[in-house]
């Protein structure tokens, strides 16, 4: 009866380890979890219009970024008006 009393107080220890080094390891990735969730969010962004973000990786490979950067500051603004819309 004892090894049984004995394995019953290692399990417990190890999942108290276990939970210990969950939450450590969760808190030494925190920083990387907003990062990573903004990276998440834009790939979202991306795969929803695949047209759109083809478009301008076409128009910067065929302009370049210094022709495409004036256009780009010129649109932003209707670009905003049109999201709120």
């Amino acid at each position: 009866m004892g090894s049984l009393r004995d394995l019953a107080q290692r399990k417990q220890a190890l999942a108290a380890r276990s939970a210990a080094q969950r939450a450590a390891l969760a808190a030494a990735l925190q920083p990387a979890a907003s990062r990573l969730a903004m990276l998440d969010r834009i790939v979202q962004v991306v795969r929803q219009r695949p047209f759109l973000f083809s478009a301008a990786a076409v128009a910067l490979v065929l302009l370049g970024p210094r022709r495409l950067l004036p256009w780009a500051l010129r649109a932003a603004p209707f670009i905003a008006l049109l999201r709120r819309g």
